[in-house]
């Protein structure tokens, strides 16, 4: 009996000897891919920290990151005489869009053109702006280059609302009367000497393009977007308007006729 113990013992001994190399082979290819997969990492405590490979989940963080969130709310944009083209349109669009988000898919932006948008027939009404807001929830709205009778419209959502826009409602470079636009805006930015004596802007559609406006767009939707309310017409809006200015030169603008300075009415220099 003890011959065949030994026997045995030395037949199991040949066996895994011969079996020896593809358990080795096996045991290596199993390393490498675990190598592949992780790796470790020291913190800052001297703890020994496990890596994994993202795997299948690199396709996922390839991905552009989406920077806004999903809302009910809109910000109108309202591009109107010298800011109406359709590259420029599309531009400034795409940029918002990336950053806000487009109302369609979600998001935050409602673009609206004068006076592609705004044509019944052979004619354009801007008084059609009450309309397109009257039932949207809106957080705040940009005029670039509102034509005239903009603030009748706009006196329409006050009536809407009890005599006050409970929302932002910001006018750069306005074609409308400059007395009404004050009155019917947060605050009004504009190039300096602007303005007519009568308080309108002759040649409206002939308005010279002002190169700080997709900065300025950009900053008043900003603005918007961090505002819960109207922005009170007081001494400290003139910080918000250096503010959406982007470090621009500002002023008040003073009425060519009375020579009064507005307290929401201000013009870069």
């Amino acid at each position: 009996m003890r011959y065949f113990s030994i026997l045995h013992y030395f037949c199991n001994m040949n066996i895994m000897l011969k079996l020896m190399p593809f358990v080795l082979i096996i045991t290596f290819l199993c390393c490498l891919i675990s190598c592949e997969r992780t790796s470790s990492k020291i913190n800052e405590n001297n703890d020994i920290v496990t890596l994994y490979d993202a795997g299948e989940d690199k396709k996922d963080l390839e991905l552009p990151t989406q920077l806004w969130h999903v809302s009910d709310e809109i910000i109108c944009v309202l591009y109107g005489y010298g800011y109406n083209d359709d590259s420029f349109v599309k531009e400034m669009n795409e940029a918002l869009f990336f950053k806000y988000g487009n109302y369609m898919d979600g998001g935050l932006i409602y673009p609206l053109v004068f006076p592609n948008d705004f044509k019944r027939g052979t004619k354009n009404y801007i008084s059609f702006l009450y309309d397109y807001l009257a039932d949207m929830n809106v957080r705040g709205i940009v005029m670039l280059g509102a034509p005239d009778g903009t603030h009748f419209a706009l006196a329409k959502l006050q009536d809407r609302f009890n005599g006050k826009i409970p929302y932002p409602v910001i006018s750069l470079f306005s074609q409308d009367d400059v007395l009404a636009m004050e009155y019917s805006s947060d605050f009004v930015l504009d190039k300096a000497q602007k303005a007519e004596i009568n308080g309108l802007i002759q040649n409206e559609e002939g308005q010279d393009f002002v190169k700080e406006v997709p900065d300025i767009l950009s900053e008043c939707v900003k603005c918007i977007n961090l505002s819960d309310a109207p922005f009170e017409k007081n001494a400290e809006l003139y910080e918000i308007v250096k503010k959406v200015a982007v470090n621009k030169r500002t002023g008040r603008y003073s009425d060519p006729e009375t020579g009064l300075i507005s307290i929401n009415h201000f013009v870069l220099e």
